[in-house]
């Protein structure tokens, strides 16, 4: 079934706060919802979470030829580092990114997490973590001390049903806020996922313009 209820609207204070910053999210799903925006989000809950536990964490250096380049170049891409420099939000640490001619090859493990870097601290903290029903494909900060992850979903258990979410993570009041869109077939989910890929090569087309060849 569809999501239940009224769309977030003009009524979610929160998601419409934030809204300008996640034009290019939505971007990307009105390729697969035509007219998609924000406002066409149902809102699914708030919860509580913390920067608890965590892991020590060694910073990646692009370049550094003991790891693996495809695992250096998906960092450097859903690497998305906070405005005052403190975090860094690592959309998805299990992917994979190679290129190939004019096109990124992207692949990994088949699961999927999401990550928080404190690179002060040097730990790592997991946000989310999911098996291949769902991933994490897009961040971007909205503060300093707040930051939004957008993903995905199986709707239904044979994957011909998908289902995009975001997340509103605060740092200040250690709470996230879930938003879901409509279900989408499979087929119409790829024009989604195509736009998603047609992102990271930009990103990928803007980090060579920034780095010149040595």
């Amino acid at each position: 079934p569809q999501p239940a209820g009224p769309q977030a609207g003009p009524s979610d204070s929160l998601l419409n706060s934030v809204s300008p910053q996640l034009v290019e999210w939505a971007a990307m799903w009105a390729r697969a919802l035509p007219g998609f925006a924000t406002d066409s989000l149902w809102r699914v809950g708030r919860n509580r979470w913390s920067l608890a536990g965590g892991t020590p964490y060694e910073p990646r250096v692009i370049g550094d030829s003991s790891a693996d380049p495809g695992d250096l170049l998906a960092f450097a891409l859903l690497g998305i580092r906070s405005p005052d420099g403190r975090y860094t939000l690592d959309v998805d640490s299990y992917q994979a990114v190679t290129p190939e001619g004019d096109v990124l090859i992207v692949g990994g493990e088949p699961d999927s997490r999401c990550t928080l870097i404190d690179e002060r601290e040097h730990r790592e903290y997991v946000l989310q973590q999911c098996g291949t029903p769902g991933g994490f494909h897009w961040g971007t900060w909205t503060s300093a001390s707040s930051f939004a992850v957008g993903g995905w979903y199986d709707a239904d258990d044979y994957g011909q049903w998908k289902q995009g979410r975001l997340w509103l993570y605060s740092l200040r009041d250690s709470t996230v806020s879930e938003f879901q869109t409509r279900i989408v077939s499979y087929d119409t989910y790829t024009n989604y996922e195509a736009a998603w890929h047609d992102w990271l090569l930009r990103r990928y087309k803007a980090l060579k313009r920034s780095r010149p060849p040595a």
